[in-house]
């Protein structure tokens, strides 16, 4: 794969799964604009970073304009940007806190979209990556925030794929499984956690962000471009077992 002159919006790009994807991206040559609530640790003339919300629909179409402006073009989105929910029972949560999630998992991703997604049509082609996850139909207790918000991302790259297929543009999401990134360092760094949590796991080991990113280089790339609102696991093996 070779992404020589071409320009990608990563979204998350301060963290796991986004800065991986940022960090491949630069490796196979092309401009990476990155966009995170947090800064950056990416020192490289083909990174830029763009401290935002992707809840703050002004603060994203400008920073879309401004890419635009400065390259011409967009060839591809990667949708990284996510937290995760509040760990509590649907009867038990606050409205707020569901809204929270959803508000950056979904709205956010919906957001970015939108604008990139005008940018693409213009040129008549282009890729968006979104970040689903397992949870969107492998479910456990405490999740109804964290599963919606990853459910949506899941059903909305399907009706995007449909939206912008006629402009040759293909939508696709990454459902990663137990992915070891600093949101979930907390949890995997114990050792009675992560050994319970890799005896689920086929493939026996968790995912590191690298996994995860490399799919989204697939997805990217021109080796996709007959595949369109498709949700890829990337989960080693996790959902396919009883």
């Amino acid at each position: 794969m070779d992404f020589t002159g071409k320009v990608y919006i990563v979204t998350g790009a301060s963290s796991g799964i986004g800065l991986s994807c940022a960090e491949q991206i630069i490796s196979l040559g092309g401009q990476v604009i990155g966009a995170d609530k947090c800064g950056t640790a990416i020192e490289n003339n083909a990174y830029e970073h763009s401290v935002i919300s992707v809840t703050d629909e002004k603060a994203v179409e400008d920073l879309v304009n401004k890419v635009v402006e400065k390259y011409g073009h967009i060839d591809g989105l990667v949708n990284a940007a996510g937290i995760w929910g509040c760990g509590k029972p649907f009867y038990d949560m606050d409205s707020d806190a569901f809204q929270n999630v959803m508000d950056v998992n979904a709205k956010g991703t919906f957001l970015v979209s939108k604008y990139v997604a005008r940018a693409m049509m213009k040129e008549k082609k282009g890729k968006i990556v979104n970040i689903s996850c397992i949870r969107a139909s492998v479910f456990r207790n405490n999740m109804i925030d964290y599963a919606a918000s990853k459910g949506a991302v899941v059903s909305m790259t399907s009706a995007m794929a449909l939206d912008l297929a006629p402009y040759n543009i293909q939508v696709n999401s990454v459902a990663p499984g137990f992915t070891y990134t600093g949101m979930t360092a907390a949890s995997f760094d114990n050792p009675e956690v992560r050994e319970q949590s890799e005896k689920l796991i086929p493939m026996a080991r968790l995912g590191m962000p690298r996994d995860i990113s490399s799919v989204v280089m697939f997805l990217l790339s021109d080796l996709s471009d007959y595949m369109t609102g498709t949700n890829v696991f990337a989960d080693g093996g996790y959902h396919i077992q009883k």
